[in-house]
């Protein structure tokens, strides 16, 4: 029941925000008509879509924490279960991720007849978000009592996701970097949306431990 409560006031958060749902119609307009507005290929353009993608993902969860801290105040008070809370963010910003990773390759025109193709599109679009919605978890403390140490964190997160696979200093130790750039430079190096399946995988992954870690860090904090 508790879960319940938090998702909803969550989920609501969530879509009726201007930001979401702008940064939401931005993405699927850019999807709609930059064959033509920059005469790319389906490759680069979904290239494009992923780093949308990841950015939605993280500005609308950051959001999510800063509308939290804001307006929930007493709601967490009447709740009084940490673990409520963080499965009922963690749940809700995975439906936004499910939810917008469907909508965006719908709309990318990238859809076709291959449904494996599709499926790991969808999927890879998913992962990406996801992997920005983990930053923003473990580093929500910019809401908190450490702002200034979460604003730099969540800089450096999305700069190590950006180069760690395009900067020669980083090759020796991109695998324990957010895979994001590993996903678009293996995207132009096979020519092929099917072969992002495993490093799809690997990102899910790659965020689940993320919140985990930002679950843990943040109970500790709680009792402290």
């Amino acid at each position: 029941m508790k879960i319940k409560v938090l998702l909803k006031n969550y989920l609501q958060f969530i879509f009726q925000d201007f930001l979401y749902l702008t940064l939401l119609f931005s993405i699927i307009v850019f999807g709609l008509t930059a064959d033509h507005l920059l005469s790319i290929d389906y490759h680069e353009k979904y290239s494009l879509l992923l780093i949308g993608m990841f950015f939605l993902s993280l500005f609308s969860t950051m959001n999510l924490y800063h509308n939290d801290k804001v307006y929930n105040h007493y709601l967490r008070q009447k709740v009084n279960s940490y673990w409520s809370e963080v499965i009922s963010q963690f749940l809700a910003v995975l439906i936004l991720n499910i939810i917008s990773g469907i909508l965006i390759f719908i709309f990318s025109l990238i859809l076709c007849k291959n449904i494996f193709l599709d499926v790991v599109g969808i999927v890879s679009l998913i992962s990406v978000g996801f992997l920005g919605s983990s930053i923003a978890t473990l580093f929500k403390t910019q809401w908190q009592k450490h702002s200034s140490l979460g604003q730099i964190g969540t800089l450096v997160f999305v700069y190590l996701a950006l180069s760690g696979s395009v900067v020669n200093i980083f090759k020796n130790i991109e695998m324990i970097f957010p895979p994001l750039s590993r996903m678009i430079v293996s995207l132009h190096s096979n020519s092929s949306i099917v072969k992002l399946l495993p490093l799809a995988g690997q990102t899910f992954l790659y965020a689940l431990i993320l919140f985990v870690i930002s679950w843990f860090i943040y109970k500790k904090n709680k009792k402290s």
